[in-house]
């Protein structure tokens, strides 16, 4: 064992030497991001935001805050590739992961004037 000046081991910086990287944990092997979950928030019969970009891999989860107003929405997909959320919700959350790059336009089929798009590169 290897003693420092004073005598002590030398433990700790070995310790150091084999400790990862935090960013090492934070991406995958082929150096890309990890996944994240992403907040759509539905308030005062709107989504915020309206445009949201991500990353491949990424999550979506759509939290309904309209209880307070007694006012139900649902999130339902417009394009090609199909979501939708139960009929109607107050309150709770819904979440999609999007696994492929492209445009997803949605819309609460209650509300006709809520509209608004995923981004996905």
């Amino acid at each position: 064992m290897l003693k420092s000046p004073r005598g002590l081991p030398v433990v700790l910086a070995a310790a150091a030497a084999f400790a990862v990287p935090a960013a090492a944990i934070a991406t995958g092997a082929d150096g890309a991001s990890a996944a994240s979950t992403h907040i759509v928030k539905i308030k005062n019969i709107m989504f915020s935001p309206v445009t949201l970009r991500i990353h491949r891999g990424d999550a979506v989860k759509w939290e309904f805050l309209d209880g307070d107003i007694d006012t139900e929405h649902n999130v339902t997909s417009t394009g090609k590739t199909h979501f939708k959320s139960s009929g109607s919700k107050e309150s709770g959350t819904y979440t999609v992961t999007f696994n492929k790059k492209g445009t997803y336009t949605y819309r609460c089929t209650i509300h006709s004037n809520m509209t608004a798009k995923v981004v996905v590169s």
